[in-house]
């Protein structure tokens, strides 16, 4: 955790700040893997039939070449300021772009999909990707890093990568207040608690067998 609260630091730090970040020692990574909903999300939605989209107007209005590109934000989000700021590449490609060169899965890519949760049953309205299916992408990430860098080569890459997570609101928004019967099951405190066990069982079960640095965020706040 106190890697975690170091590096979301350096980040509003170095946002904020109209000066480089030259001064800070940043830890080094090999590669930047994300998963989560819309808030890192940098346009796998665009491949998915889901109504959650935003490869349009007026979204990308501030991004390179002023393309809406299934970002949700006028520009750059937290993954392409991650990998920047880190010095591994300016920006965060999805991982179902075709277009995906051998270089982008070297460096690093999301696996997010904007409108999911930690609970499979908030992507029933959105038809988002859950995020207990998005390890199942990540596992044709690595057999394809597999192919272009060798398996030793692969398994040194996994274990310097940096993965964040970051999802909870959509459980809250399309969910519990969504669905009236969530409120015959659950109390507020309840249900932030499941989402929680939620969030820790994906982090302990699917991430760190892989030995990466892992952020985990939680966006349960009501």
């Amino acid at each position: 955790m106190a890697l975690a609260l170091f590096f979301i630091l350096v980040i509003q730090v170095c946002i904020s700040n109209t000066n480089p970040c030259y001064s800070i020692e940043l830890p080094k990574f090999t590669t930047i893997l994300i998963f989560g909903d819309s808030t890192v999300d940098t346009g796998n939605n665009n491949y998915v039939n889901t109504i959650m989209k935003s490869n349009h107007p007026p979204y990308g209005k501030d991004f390179l070449g002023h393309v809406a590109t299934g970002r949700f934000s006028d520009g750059k989000i937290i993954p392409d300021f991650a990998a920047s700021i880190l010095g591994i590449k300016d920006t965060v490609p999805p991982f179902l772009d075709p277009k995906l060169t051998d270089e982008d899965i070297r460096t690093g890519v999301s696996f997010a999909s904007a409108g999911s949760g930690y609970n499979d049953l908030t992507t029933i309205l959105t038809r988002a990707i859950s995020i207990s299916k998005q390890p199942d992408y990540l596992k044709q990430y690595i057999e394809r890093l597999k192919r272009i860098v060798g398996e030793e080569q692969a398994q040194a890459i996994l274990n310097g990568s940096l993965v964040i997570v970051s999802a909870g609101t959509n459980d809250f928004v399309f969910n519990y207040y969504n669905i009236p019967q969530r409120n015959l099951h659950f109390t507020i405190n309840g249900y932030q608690d499941f989402v929680l066990n939620k969030l820790q069982n994906f982090v302990k079960v699917k991430l760190l067998p892989l030995n990466t640095n892992t952020i985990a965020d939680a966006n349960t706040y009501t």
